[in-house]
């Protein structure tokens, strides 16, 4: 048993706790919370904060050998080529697993629990097999050819029963708006609706709702030099093409939202009562050098988780990287809340709130300390940093 405390307890489902505690037993399971009063040779004090274990709302385990190939800003359609180029298809079987299995390693030592994690292959199957950390796996759709359409869904189907024999989690995914002719489309959010979770990429560039709206843009001209077939021509912005397809009781996650308007938010919110909006500003930075709007999503009270990306787009798999982002650029929204968006929030978007995302009696969260807190001001700081001093499968810390 160990009890285990810090200048303050953020608990994620309730307000943070001046000289919080939690006790957990040996399998790491919460069995008290509270204010410490008298301090034993026992108690763990730490200077800092103590959270639940962080949860990553959009990753690419599967891109890990891909770290550093990719030139930063480039707009979505640059890096879309990139994407397509022998540094992500020519790598050798053991590089990429190798590759994975200290993606997986970096996640954990930056006290990732829970993960979601766009498949398009079972290279990432075998190391989620035997992590600490629960990955849901979205077997990722995706395709213009509707010729080769009915095939793509049967590979899909054939991994994500690969992977639920395994006992792992997973459900198939549409990958964008743009990247799907309309019978796939439909086919892969029938799939989703089925499962009750779907995750999807969304406006992280304007040149996706450029595409919609003429046709043209940096991925009309992409698509064009390709020989992809257009998406439908709509007038519209690309979020309209997906809102339809999704069945109100399914949790939806939409990522990215670089160019959500607050007419986008609106239409989103008021059609579907299950939705998480996942930001991962890194990636943004990376690829567009554009902030997804964290601040509307605050001031709406909105539903936010946050994701890394992959190691494509992000030099880092940190979740405390991404918190230290949001806040470098919006001061005004509260450490509790950005707390809460990589932890609860992302522990409701996967359905697994019963088990992950806050600090509560019964549950085995995982706990995190961050330190080199500002606690003037509660804010984070360049300095501040992650430590895991408890997982959530027991003693399953790294070393």
């Amino acid at each position: 048993m160990r009890r285990i405390a810090a200048h303050y307890l953020f608990p994620a489902a309730g307000k943070p706790l001046p000289r919080g505690f939690v006790t957990l037993n040996d399998e790491n399971v919460i069995i008290e919370t509270g204010v410490l009063q008298n301090e034993t040779e026992s108690t763990e004090f730490y200077n800092g904060i103590l959270a639940p274990g962080f949860v990553n709302a959009h990753g690419h385990l599967e891109l890990a050998h891909m770290k550093g190939a990719c030139t930063p800003h480039t707009g979505l359609a640059g890096f879309i080529r990139q994407m397509n180029s022998p540094a992500r298809y020519g790598a050798e079987a053991a590089g990429r697993s190798a590759a994975m299995a200290a993606a997986d390693r970096e996640m954990q030592a930056e006290g990732v629990v829970a993960a979601a994690d766009i498949c398009n292959t079972a290279d990432s199957f075998a190391v989620k097999q035997h992590s600490p950390v629960f990955y849901h796996s979205f077997i990722e759709l995706a395709g213009l050819d509707e010729a080769t359409g009915i095939k793509k869904l049967q590979a899909a189907c054939l991994l994500a029963a690969g992977v639920q024999s395994m006992g792992l989690a997973a459900s198939i995914t549409p990958h964008a708006a743009y990247s799907m002719h309309e019978q796939l489309l439909a086919a892969a959010f029938a799939a989703a609706n089925a499962a009750g979770i779907v995750s999807v990429h969304n406006q992280e560039s304007e040149e996706e709702n450029e595409l919609f709206r003429t046709g043209g843009g940096a991925l009309g001209e992409l698509f064009a030099q390709s020989g992809y077939t257009l998406p439908p021509v709509t007038g519209e912005r690309s979020i309209y093409r997906l809102l339809p397809y999704i069945d109100k009781q399914t949790h939806t996650l939409l990522v990215h939202n670089v160019t959500t308007t607050e007419e986008d938010y609106e239409a989103a919110a008021s059609r579907l009562p299950c939705l998480t909006w996942v930001l991962c500003p890194l990636s943004n930075l990376h690829i567009s050098r554009r902030l997804p709007p964290a601040d509307r999503f605050w001031k709406r009270n909105a539903q936010v988780a946050i994701g890394t990306d992959s190691l494509a787009s992000n030099s880092r798999l940190s979740i405390i990287e991404e918190l230290k982002t949001i806040h470098k650029h919006f001061p005004q929204i509260p450490l509790h809340t950005l707390l809460q968006w990589a932890t609860v929030n992302g522990a409701r978007a996967l359905n697994k709130e019963r088990e992950f995302g806050s600090l509560c009696v019964g549950k085995r969260p995982g706990v995190v300390l961050i330190e080199n807190i500002d606690f003037t001001n509660m804010q984070l700081t360049n300095d501040s940093k992650v430590t895991l001093l408890a997982g959530s499968h027991g003693n399953d810390i790294i070393s």
